[in-house]
């Protein structure tokens, strides 16, 4: 018993299970975890390493080569890359794409395993393995302070301290990790104090006291160990010795000797050797943070959280309001002057995503309704439009089960599906209807059309989710687990839409659709409205004949497209040849190409960078002015000729990138030379022009606004672009062979890449060109005379600790106050720490005492590289580029690589030396190799269903022809709206693909059923199958005309769908639905042309039999 007989027989329990799955798809809706991205493991880590004061050269010698070379003996890595800079090793190690998630944190355990083994140059240096860097931040706050409630300023007697911001956000950040779905919080920007031990040089230079004597003083003071136990008669007690020292004064009480004859000896403190104690916030500060609106900037404190696995973004980010709602009204602890406004909220993109695309599939059932209604009238309308949100709707609960959550991916994947899965149920109900209009009844009209159309829509579907479905099989690792949403829904939402409609869509269709009273009055109400008007302006008399074959009335409209098909047949090479003509053209258009688009969001970053030896302090600075630029720049006209503003608040992080706030952003790592700004828009539809005038400002200045033009760094405002993450959206890498022991030469890396920095320029397109290198460092190299030294008993960790002490400050101990702790430095005066005179005239401890650095050493100002880059163990440095608007990363780098200068520049490369591309071209060019296989496997799945479906090959060939002929629409539709080919068109070609096929199979079984009937009814002598040619292109032609009507309904109410995204959708959906809609209207045109020409061809030119054997007439046996 097929379903669809089953269905007719046990109503109530199709409606049962239709209505419980209804059910259980409103709740799934409503308790489905939701986030922005999907959940997916990330196989990087970062290996950082700290060592002040050392050139990169050296650096990369002693620590980061070792590391990789340690770390890729392991098996499962799949590249190892690293950037060194002065002071600082950071290696990155990405795992294999197989790396199933639960072992990736015991590759973790083996990296750091393998780290350890690694000798450092020093026993202070302790590489620190991070595997967490990826987690993204849902939700970032700021808190900083505002004038009190009727106060316009903030007084200077009301200004709170750093410490003072630092317990209120703790109390925040306390409160925010208690909450069921939040991973961890972490708080940025928070100034620690510190206590120096400041010495002047000279005063230092005189004293027996040792570095390592005055750390041992005051650690031995400095305690919290249990002193030991006493035991009683009431029991016994614990010795804890009173060592929590008291700041300054306890500091300066310390006793570090004594002076005078033995019996009158007198105790020498710390305060007596002219030693100041400055309790004070660490100087330089690591990071500073400011938070600002269009009026004011304040400093802040940043406090950032992510999100637990299964947890849903919109509870977990309402419930951290709650908490600054109870932490500031409630409980009073933010007193009234304190404030926290939220930087970034991930929820509200998510619940806009969520509430367009329920837009989309209410506009979706109502183009659907009101397009099928036009066609054939109200009850067909109703039967179809039902059928998508009982998909949608059951869809949902389905994909729960497979662990399917309510993201960005899914999403896509449900809105892709709302093209294709009204094609089942027009199938259905027209075949009704037509069946209907021949005499049949209701319920053999519902059953026959089923029973007729079942195997081809299965295969039709079949099709179709195959060419989503081995995503499943091709991909691997983080690609597998971010697509995962995107086969597996529409593997479903496909699957189910074939079941539904061939159990409650055939109940539907034999309730509600009727054939018309009259059989020479159309249903549809445009042939209606044409009737009556001909009948009222008397240009006709006869009416409107209907547009089944059967009719013998017909119009000029209901004969043209008989008409051009049978021109079409008969001229079959022709149409062959200028469609594939027509393919050829189109395919020379210049459509571009792109991995991701830009995100049309109401946020923005601006990156700031100073040139490598730039103090914290001065691009603090040039972020201010950069701020500035930002705050004047927000006010604008907008259409309605209304002033408004564009700058709902910013937050500047100095020192570092902010926190992971978005997946498509890298935040950089600790950089004194950096800083991001991380802005938020009033509209995400004044984002992008906000973005290019705050670049050129910043580049140009605007003197009517008192603006000029930031100098000495790098100002880069940038979109948000969706998608992986990419440093730039052009580069080119230049890598270095290893030369016996050493590495490859650093000045013929830096003037080839100067070279082809120079080509890039010329490409038209390009801004922010620059290489990865930097410019050189300005270093200070102590040339050590080692017999001087030997003699004098230095050593080079000696050196190094005492310069250390001099200048960035020398650890002692930590300060215990409550649960605070206050590092001790000890360290010269501000003023002596900034000149280099200074440390011409220093002392270093030896084995034998304190003796002059210029006796032992030799001090040399010299440029040296300030960061070096490596990847597959070999230095690399890669030339960067951004591009302009209007313009293609990947066009411009073709560009490039096509070029003759760039092929002689490559000829002329020294031996051993090698490039590759990097950047979006590189991103896109990994992602298509990633699909590859899975497209191999798609296209053999379709082969072998379209095999199953004819048994046989000349139909699958005829199919699979007309699959090109899609392209036409499709780049045309991308060359005249200006969209690229990226991720999620190529996603709707597929889709395309899908439709195509299901069109092409669907005309293929009717004209097989036509033309059995006709071998049945013809007298035997014609030469195909007893037929004669004219007989065999007329039931081409007539299957045509039936499927005609299904075909234009399916393309209407599809294109109607699409619209909405095309026109409104943002600029992830707006190159998918035109690629659709226009690759729609050509593919449906040359469908019902190009089909009939090649089943022709094959036939008559090929002489291959069109249909194996003869179709019963009789109706299947009735249902008892």
């Amino acid at each position: 018993m097929s379903l669809s007989a089953f269905s007719l027989k046990y109503k109530a329990i199709i409606i049962a299970l239709v209505a419980l799955l209804m059910l259980w798809g409103t709740l799934s809706y409503l308790t489905m975890p939701r986030r922005e991205d999907p959940e997916y493991t990330v196989r990087t880590c970062q290996v950082l390493t700290n060592w002040p004061g050392t050139s990169a050269e050296k650096i990369e010698e002693l620590i980061t080569a070792p590391i990789e070379e340690e770390v890729n003996t392991l098996d499962g890595i799949r590249w190892v890359r690293s950037e060194t800079s002065m002071g600082r090793s950071a290696v990155y190690v990405e795992l294999d794409r197989p790396t199933p998630g639960a072992a990736v944190e015991q590759m973790w355990d083996k990296v750091r395993s393998r780290v350890k083994r690694v000798p450092m140059p020093e026993p202070d240096i302790k590489p620190v393995v991070i595997d967490d860097f990826g987690d993204v931040n849902i939700m970032i706050m700021a808190l900083y302070q505002v004038p009190l409630p009727g106060e316009g300023i903030i007084k200077s007697e009301n200004r709170y301290t750093h410490r003072e911001l630092d317990i209120f956000s703790e109390r925040l950040k306390d409160e925010v990790k208690l909450l069921t779905g939040v991973a961890k919080v972490v708080r940025t920007g928070v100034q620690e104090e510190a206590l120096y031990i400041e010495t002047d040089l000279g005063t230092w230079t005189q004293l027996s006291l040792t570095t390592s004597q005055l750390e041992e003083l005051v650690s031995r003071r400095n305690v919290v160990a249990p002193g030991g136990t006493i035991d009683t008669d009431v029991g016994r007690f614990t010795v804890k010795p009173s060592g929590d020292i008291d700041a300054t004064r306890e500091l300066n009480s310390i006793i570090v000797g004594t002076i005078g004859e033995e019996e009158a000896r007198a105790p020498v403190y710390l305060d007596d050797l002219d030693l100041k104690v400055v309790r004070a916030y660490q100087d330089p500060p690591q990071v500073i943070t400011r938070y600002g609106d269009p009026h004011t900037s304040e400093t802040c404190i940043i406090v950032a959280f992510a999100m637990k696995k299964g947890a849903n973004i919109v509870d977990v980010c309402a419930e951290a309001k709650k908490v600054v709602h109870k932490l500031s009204i409630e409980q009073k602890v933010l007193p009234p002057d304190i404030a926290v406004s939220y930087v970034t909220d991930q929820s509200e993109t998510v619940t806009r995503k969520i509430s367009d695309f329920i837009a989309n599939v209410v506009g979706a059932v109502v183009i659907v309704v009101l397009v099928v209604y036009l066609m054939v009238g109200l009850r067909s309308a109703v039967v179809m439009g039902a059928n998508i949100p009982l998909v949608i709707i059951g869809s949902l609960a389905i994909i729960t089960v497979f662990g399917v959550q309510m993201e960005q991916i899914s999403l896509a994947a449900m809105i892709i599906a709302l093209g294709m899965l009204v094609d089942n149920a027009v199938q259905i109900c027209d075949q009704t209807r037509r069946l209907q209009s021949e005499g049949m009844s209701n319920f053999d009209a519902a059953l026959k059309g089923a029973n007729q159309l079942s195997f081809p829509i299965l295969i039709a579907t079949g099709t179709t989710i195959a060419a989503f479905y081995p995503m499943l099989i091709g991909l691997q690792g983080s690609t597998y687990e971010y697509i995962y949403s995107l086969p597996v829904t529409l593997t479903v939402t496909l699957a189910f839409s074939y079941i539904l409609a061939m159990t409650f869509c055939v109940l539907l269709a034999y309730w509600f659709i009727r054939p018309p009273k009259d059989p020479n009055q159309s249903m549809s109400p445009v042939i209606q409205l044409a009737q009556w008007l001909k009948r009222k302006i008397g240009k006709g008399h006869n009416k409107v004949a209907n547009e089944h074959v059967n009719d013998k009335k017909k119009s000029w409209f209901s004969d043209l497209y008989p008409n051009i098909a049978r021109i079409c047949i008969k001229a079959r090479f022709v149409v062959l040849a200028v469609s594939f003509g027509l393919l050829f053209i189109v395919m020379m258009l210049p459509v571009g190409s792109e991995f991701f688009p830009q995100d049309m969001r109401d946020q923005f970053a601006v990156e700031v960078w100073l040139p490598e030896g730039s103090n914290i302090q001065q691009t603090d600075d040039v972020t201010k002015k950069v701020e500035e630029i930002i705050r004047k720049l927000s006010s604008y006209t907008d259409k309605e000729g209304n002033s408004s503003q564009r700058l709902s608040c910013m937050t500047s992080v100095v020192g570092k990138g902010c926190d992971r706030w978005y997946l498509g952003r890298n935040p950089e790592s600790a950089r004194p030379n950096y800083a991001e700004i991380i802005v938020k828009t009033t509209s995400g539809l004044v984002t992008s022009d906000y973005v290019k005038e705050v670049r050129r400002v910043s580049r140009e200045g605007y003197p009517n606004l008192g603006i000029g033009p930031v100098t000495g760094a790098r100002i880069i405002p940038r979109e948000l672009v969706m998608g992986p993450s990419v440093d730039a959206p052009i580069g080119i890498r230049i890598f270095g062979p290893r030369l016996g022991i050493g590495f490859a030469d650093l000045t013929v890396m830096r003037e080839q890449a100067d070279r082809l920095n120079v080509l890039l320029r010329k490409q038209p397109g390009t801004w922010d060109n620059y290489d990865t290198w930097g410019s050189s460092a300005y270093l200070l190299h102590i040339d050590v005379d080692e017999d001087k030294a030997n003699l004098a008993g230095v050593t080079n960790l000696g050196l190094a600790q005492t310069l250390n002490a001099y200048f960035s400050g020398h650890y002692i101990t930590t300060f215990r106050e409550g649960d605070h702790l206050v590092p001790v430095y000890l360290r010269l005066p501000h003023k002596q720490r900034g000149s280099i005179n200074e440390l011409r005239s220093a002392y270093v401890e030896g084995k034998y005492g304190k003796v002059p650095l210029d006796s032992i050493a030799e001090i040399q100002p010299r440029w040296k590289p300030a960061r070096i880059d490596r990847r597959f163990l070999q230095r690399v440095i890669e030339v960067r580029a951004r591009v302009e608007p209007g313009y293609r990363a990947n066009d411009i780098v073709m560009g490039l690589l096509e070029s003759d200068e760039f092929e002689q520049w490559k000829t002329n490369l020294p031996p051993g030396y090698w490039w590759e591309a990097g950047g979006e071209l590189f991103e896109s060019k990994q992602a298509k190799s990633e699909l590859s296989l899975s497209l191999g496997i798609s296209l053999l799945m379709i082969v072998l269903l379209l095999i199953i479906q004819y048994n046989g090959f000349a139909k699958p060939v005829i199919i699979l022809t007309t699959l090109p002929l899609a392209l036409i629409g499709s780049f045309l539709g991308l060359y005249v709206t200006g969209n690229a080919l990226g991720f999620m068109p190529q996603l709707g070609l597929l889709a395309l693909f899908g439709i195509v096929v299901n069109t092409a199979i669907i005309f293929i079984e009717f004209a097989d059923i036509l033309i059995k009937e006709k071998i049945e009814d013809c007298d035997g002598s014609g030469p195909i199958m007893g037929m004669s040619i004219q007989e065999f292109r007329e039931c081409l032609v007539q299957a045509g005309q039936v499927r005609l009507l299904p075909i234009a309904m399916t393309t209407l109410t599809t294109i109607g769908g699409l619209l909405p995204l095309a026109l409104a959708g943002g600029p992830l959906w707006e190159g998918m639905a035109w690629l659709m809609i226009f690759g729609l209207m050509v593919a449906t045109i040359l469908t019902l042309i190009v089909v009939p020409s090649l089943y022709a061809i094959f036939v008559e030119n090929f002489k291959i039999k069109p249909v194996r054997m003869a179709v019963q007439k009789t109706l299947p046996d009735p249902i008892k």
